[in-house]
């Protein structure tokens, strides 16, 4: 026996959960380093890392290729997002382990490449004057929701 359910409670599910992110949302700064500027300094022997895979590198400073020397440069970009502070507030998606002091965040499945692309996010970014919280990818992002088709759940652990 095979249960219809009306079009119209999945309508109103995504109006309601759009509406908590929009809403409810907070702004946050997603940081990438997938820019590589060149650079005509010179850079002591001492501080270059040999690393065949120059996104991991988590040292700021320069490194060469060739007779060219270059560096990565932080981008970030603006996202709004639901973000759960509290780990008996958070949506439950499964059986889940991470950090005390993590935090959940709920956005649209649309940015889930920019999300799995960033190395940190920076929560509550447009309040001046309020410490910046910095976090780290705790696990990529995943989609989420009834068809697992419009919203992406992450978790981040503090840096």
């Amino acid at each position: 026996m095979a249960i219809n359910i009306p079009k119209a409670v999945f309508d109103k599910y995504k109006e309601f959960a759009d509406a908590m992110i929009s809403d409810f949302g907070v702004t946050c700064k997603l940081v990438h380093l997938d820019q590589i500027q060149e650079i005509s300094e010179n850079i002591p022997r001492a501080k270059q890392k040999r690393s065949l895979s120059i996104q991991d590198r988590s040292d700021p400073t320069a490194f060469a290729r060739g007779s060219k020397k270059f560096k990565t440069v932080e981008t970030t970009e603006d996202i709004t997002l639901r973000v759960y502070w509290s780990k008996k507030d958070w949506i439950k998606v499964g059986d889940i382990d991470v950090p005390d002091g993590s935090v959940q965040t709920i956005g649209y499945l649309s940015d889930i490449t920019r999300i799995n692309k960033a190395k940190s996010i920076i929560i509550n970014s447009d309040n001046d004057g309020i410490k910046e919280y910095t976090f780290v990818k705790a696990a990529e992002a995943f989609p989420f929701g009834f068809k697992k088709d419009r919203y992406a759940v992450c978790f981040w652990k503090r840096s």
